[in-house]
Parts: C-alpha cells; structure tokens; sequence
C-alpha cells in the first residue's frame, strides 16, 4: 500500500488541507515541513481516523472533539468533517507489480456539544473511467488494508515513538505487531479454529454407536483440551508476572548500585560482580565435570583396561591358532572383489570372455564357495580373532589408559574445586563488608531483593509443575486419541469421521511447524536487522568498546539492549532521547522489512532531540530502508540534512499556522480563523506565505 494524496475538511486545525505524497520508487520521502503547533500531529490523526476509525483517536474518540475549536457556529448545529485518501495497493500478492488505485473518505456530522452523527465510509477503486463504488467498504478495509494493532508501525508519533521499549506493556506491543505483520496471528487463528472442529468431530462421534467407552473418551478428551488451555492461560500469566519481576530486579540492582557509587564502596561493588561472575564460571566447569566424570564408566576404555588380564591369555590363544594358519582370513568380501574386475591381484586374467578367465573366474568361485563351508566354529574364531584386536592392551600407551582419563578429571576437579571454595570464601567476605556498610535504604533493598527472588523462584516452580502436567495431558490426550480411532473405524460412519480428524490433525502439525518456524527463523531476522540498523544509527562501533554492543529482540518478544560484557541496559534510563528514537525506528524498518510488506512510514518528529551524526545516519538509513516515507520535521529537524533532503525527496511540502501572524509569521494570511495552509513552497526555501521571522525578529516582537 502506497499513499497517493489526502484531503482534509474541518478536521481541528485543517479547515481545508490537500496534500500530496511522492510514491516513486526512487524518490520514496515527503517531508511535510511545519513548526510546532501547524497541525503535525493533527494529520497524523487523520490519516488514521481515515484508516481506522474512532478506534485510532485518543481514548479512541471519546471526549476528542473533531471540529475546528475557533469555528463560530450556531449552538447545535453539526458541522461536516471529512477525511478523504487516495492511495495504490498490488492488485494481487502474485502481481505487485500491477497496481489498484482506491479512494477511502470517512465523514463524520459533529455537533458544538461534541455529539458525533450520520458516520459513514465510502471506498471507491479508481479507474480511466471514474470512481466506482465498492460494496462493504468497512469489510474490505478491515481485510485488506494495515490491521489496527500494526497503526503504530506505519504510523509514527515521535514524541511517543518509545511505546515498544518503554515499560509498561511493551512487550505485548511488539508481540502484537510482530505476530500481525509475520502472519503469525492467522497461524494462530486457524490453530485455534481446528481445536473446535476436533472437537466438535468428537462429539458427532459419540452418536455412531452405544458404546459408553467411545462416551467416555470422547468426555475425557474434551476436559484434556480444556485443562491443557486452563495451563497454558496461567503458564503465559506466569511468564507474565516473571518479566516484572526481572524488571523490578533489575531496578534494584540498579538503585543498590547508585547507592554504592561512592569511595571505596564502589570498589567493593566491582569487586563483588568480579567475584560473582568467575564464581559462576568455576560452578559451571565443574558442572561440566561431573557429567564428564559420569561419562567416563560407560566408556570401552574402562571394560578393556579391566579384563586386560583375561584379554591378554584369550588373545594369545588366538595369535597362536593364527600363526598355525587354522585362523585365515576371511577371504569371501576379497575374492568377490576380484570377480568384479577383469584382472586378479595375481595378474591373471578374469575376462569372462577369454577361455584363461573363465577358468580363473571358475577356480575363484571354487574358493568362494569351500570357504562359505566352513564350519561355525571356525568363523566364530575368525570374527573373535579380528574383533578383539582393538582391545589388545599392548597397542594402548599409558596416556589411553582408563584410569589417566579418571586422574586427569580428578585433577582437574581438584583444581576447580580449590578454585570454588577460594571464590566462595572471598565472596562471603565481600558480602559481609557490604553488610557493614551500614546503610539502611541499601539493607531495605536487599530485602526487598530476596522477597523478589523467592518470588520468582516459587512462579519457576509453579511453572515447571505446568510444562510437566501439560506434557502429561498431551501424552495422554495421544493415548486416548488412537483409542478413539480404532473404536470409531469400527463403525462404517466412524470412517467418516476419523478420516476428517486424521486431516485435521495434519493441517494441526502442519500448522504448528510454521508457527515455530517462523517465529524461531523470522523473528531472528528482525532482531538481527534491527541491530544492525540501530547500531548504524548511533555509529555504536563493536570493535572499538562501545557503550552500546548489541540491540536484540529475545524469544519472549523483549527488545532488549546490552552494553559491555553484557550487561543489561534499561533504554528508558542507560539510553540517551536520540538512541531510543533510533532503536524504536530501527525496530519498525527491521519488522516491515522482514515481513516484506509493501506500507508506507508516516513519521512525526522523528528526529526530534538528535543532532549531528545521529540524526543525518537515522535520516539516511530510515529513507533506504522504506517503501515509502513520509516525515513531519520542524526546521530545527531539517537543520544540517538539507543536502539528505534535496537529493532524496520526491515531494517537499510546507504547512504553515494562520494563527502565527503577526509573531512568527513575516505576512498577514488575511485568515481570520486558526487554519493549517499550505503554501507553493516546492523546496527549503520561503515564499510570502511562509516566511518567518528569525529568533531576534521574534524576540521584539514579543516584548512589543
């Protein structure tokens, strides 16, 4: 979807406002240039009212007045609002070179008490001819343009552009526009629609015949579903409360922190994650260990160094049946080698074709067949003989043996373990110097700490006990559904019924296999996307020890961001306003550049508190990877990426405030009302609508 041009009627500030949009695909930017308060924000919500109705408004329309606040009208009259909006789409997902031109006007009649009437949506597909109507355009706009939980994606408020990073529900947020736009929610949806036609074949199943067994396991299956879903439900409520409870640990750690940035508490305080850390390591390797140490008495070395005695007479026996030549070799895989060639090793001829071969051949074949005569015994000898050879103890040197694996972990064990208690020791010590530092707001935190970890330990807890009843109701749920099949084909309408839930059972899997593919291979692109984008943005160089490493979206659909031996970041507190506009930017190029879908990025104020190198990187890159874009800046944006601009936009339009004469504005509009106009500007420059003031300008006006 691509926007063509929008037209605007008594909406707020815009009385009477068109603008056009570039939709090349070499000049993808239109920059709407506007200071504050010239209707920025104003046609940002217009556009999405357009789109989505009241449903885009703030508090989704309620209490938000439409018409314009200045518009002197008689009390109880409605006043006509309109937004109209031109815009392209691929005339099929096959076909997205073939485009389908359609115009959506969405009007709404709104009283100067603020009561809305006579709503209406009109869509009509544009054509050589004219407009035709289109039937159900509430329908076809709902199912075929931008879903209203990805209208934060394409539609942008810089100002509250934190919405996916900050606290609060971000993480549903980004699973949300994650799911909608990777196509996971329609997964999702016909998952949960084949759970009710299982169902639903269940019980049709239950009428084929009188059988209280079939009954009965059509009774449990149905309270396995509902029990499984009941887990699942309080599993991801878990998951849930599991996050807060990391966050709030996390701003613990933090405040505790703070609290010891002081002298040599400080100190103390390095010195503590210090020891923390390689205690961690060593407890690792020694857990490593000890599965190396379990692994060691199921390995042959053991069982050959301790019947090397038993070994040696056995193999001795079998050197000297050998050496009295009553132990041959087997000759059978040989000798039907040589048959396979034309010559033997010999250099005789085995030429089926010459009389000499044939004779060979037929010697050959002799041989074969007296040594698949021989007796048992003798064969048992021969395999005995060349199997055991491995286990002879005087081919093995003295570091293979057995018991110098067990001394080297022993070894090693005790070196890890020295290492341990020497950690342990110096961390208890740390911890009591840090206990008699004395401060009461650090001591109430470290309660509060440990209240927070047995919290979060006693919902892992919880949690685990769900996976291993859900993983018991499954098995068990795979039980009774076989036993439910070989009853119900028992019966000639059964056969019916079993094969419709064999399908539906492998569009299930089906199903669950793209669900987790998508979400383990897709999602991964985003998050390495979005990293690479970020760290573009805010010229973070890896190599070179930034402060910021790494920006990533983890499997729970967090954005999170690391610094320094990954260390954790808060982006609301560790990021500065300009890094957390450009993970947000980064975040919403890599999602709509992964799921390939061709929308437009309608951005205001997106480079608001950045300067320099940040703000021409997040300009440059954001324009690259768009379809289209679309950025409402301030002058103040626009300083220093002038050049950006006039090589990239396809389309500069200029919207200016009537209301701003005589401070700002240089020219009197001859507007009596506060309107958004728009002037013939095609560039940076000013003409006599637009023209400003400058600061000192401004500055004696005022005090005037």
């Amino acid at each position: 979807m691509k926007l063509i041009s929008a037209k605007f009627q008594n909406f707020r500030l815009l009385r009477d406002l068109r603008l056009d949009f570039s939709t090349s695909d070499n000049k993808k930017l239109t920059v709407i240039r506007a200071s504050n308060e010239s209707g920025k924000t104003t046609i940002l919500n217009a556009l999405q009212w357009a789109l989505y109705g009241d449903d885009a408004l703030p508090e989704k329309g309620k209490e938000h007045r439409l018409f314009p606040i200045d518009l002197d009208i008689p009390e109880g009259r409605a006043i006509p609002i309109s937004v109209q909006v031109d815009f392209e789409k691929p005339a099929s997902e096959l076909n997205r070179n073939k485009t389908t031109r359609y115009r959506l006007i969405r009007s709404v009649e709104e009283t100067t008490e603020g009561q809305k009437q006579n709503p209406k949506i009109e869509l009509f597909e544009l054509t050589e001819l004219g407009a035709d109507p289109m039937p159900r355009p509430e329908a076809w706009v709902e199912r075929e343009l931008l879903p209203l939980n990805l209208r934060q994606v394409f539609f942008t408020d810089g100002d509250r552009a934190l919405a996916f990073i900050a606290a609060g529900d971000k993480k549903k947020q980004v699973q949300e526009a994650i799911q909608s736009l990777l196509g996971l929610d329609v997964i999702e949806s016909a998952q949960n629609h084949l759970k009710h036609t299982t169902s639903g074949l269940r019980k049709d199943s239950k009428n084929i015949s009188s059988d209280k067994d079939l009954e009965k396991i059509v009774k449990e299956l149905d309270e396995i579903e509902k029990n499984t879903e009941r887990l699942e439900n309080e599993s991801e409520n878990f998951q849930r409360q599991l996050q807060q409870v990391d966050q709030s640990l996390t701003d613990i750690d933090r405040n505790i922190e703070s609290a010891l940035l002081k002298g040599d508490q400080e100190d103390l305080n390095r010195r503590l994650k210090r020891s923390d850390t390689e205690l961690k390591k060593v407890r690792n390797q020694e857990k490593k260990l000890r599965s190396e140490h379990s692994q060691l008495f199921r390995k042959p070395p053991l069982f050959r160094d301790l019947l090397a005695p038993v070994l040696e007479q056995s193999l001795e026996q079998l050197d000297e049946l050998h050496d009295q030549g009553k132990l041959p070799r087997t000759t059978i895989p040989v000798l039907e080698e040589w048959l396979t060639g034309v010559t033997c090793i010999c250099g005789e001829s085995l030429d089926p074709n010459s009389e000499d071969g044939q004779r060979h051949r037929q010697h050959i074949e002799k041989l074969i067949s007296e040594s698949r005569e021989a007796d048992d015994l003798q064969k048992c000898l021969i395999d005995l003989y060349y199997g055991s050879l491995v286990l002879n103890p005087k081919d093995v040197t003295d570091d293979q043996l057995w018991i110098a694996e067990y001394k080297k972990i022993l070894r090693d064990h005790d070196e890890l373990e020295t290492q341990r208690v020497e950690l342990e020791k110096e961390l208890a010590a740390l911890e009591v110097q840090f206990e008699a530092i004395g401060d009461t707001n650090i001591q109430v935190l470290q309660d509060t700490k440990q209240n927070y970890i047995s919290h979060r330990n006693r919902l892992n807890d919880t949690l685990m006990e769900h996976e291993r009843e859900i993983a018991r109701l499954t098995e068990r749920n795979r039980s009774l559904a076989a036993t439910h099949k070989n009853l119900t084909t028992q019966q000639r309408r059964g056969k019916r019924i079993a094969a419709r839930l064999d399908v539906t059972s492998d569009i299930e899997q089906i199903l669950k296999n793209s669900y987790n593919r998508i979400t383990n291979e897709e999602l991964q692109k985003v998050s390495r996307l979005m990293n690479t984008l970020f760290l573009e943005m805010i010229g973070a160089d890896v190599e070179q020890g930034a402060i910021i490493q790494k920006a990533e979206i983890s499997p729970g659909f967090n954005i999170r961001v690391y610094g320094p031996n990954e260390r954790t970041l808060d982006p609301e507190i560790d990021l500065n306003g300009a890094s957390r506009r450009a993970l947000t930017v980064a975040f919403i190029l890599a999602l709509t550049k992964v799921s390939e879908v061709i929308a437009p990025n309608v951005i205001d104020t997106p480079l608001g508190m950045m300067d320099g190198f940040v703000k021409r990187s997040v300009l440059k890159i954001t324009i690259q990877e768009s379809s289209q874009l679309i950025l409402f800046l301030t002058r103040s944006e626009i300083k220093d990426c002038e050049d950006i601009i006039a090589d990239e936009a396809g389309r500069v339009i200029t919207i200016t405030n009537s209301a701003h004469y005589p401070t700002i504005l240089v020219n009197d509009p001859h507007i009596n009302e506060p309107q958004a106009i728009r002037c013939e500007c095609q560039d940076l420059g000013e003409c006599v609508i637009c023209k400003r003031r400058t600061d000192i300008e401004v500055e004696i006006q005022s005090e005037s």
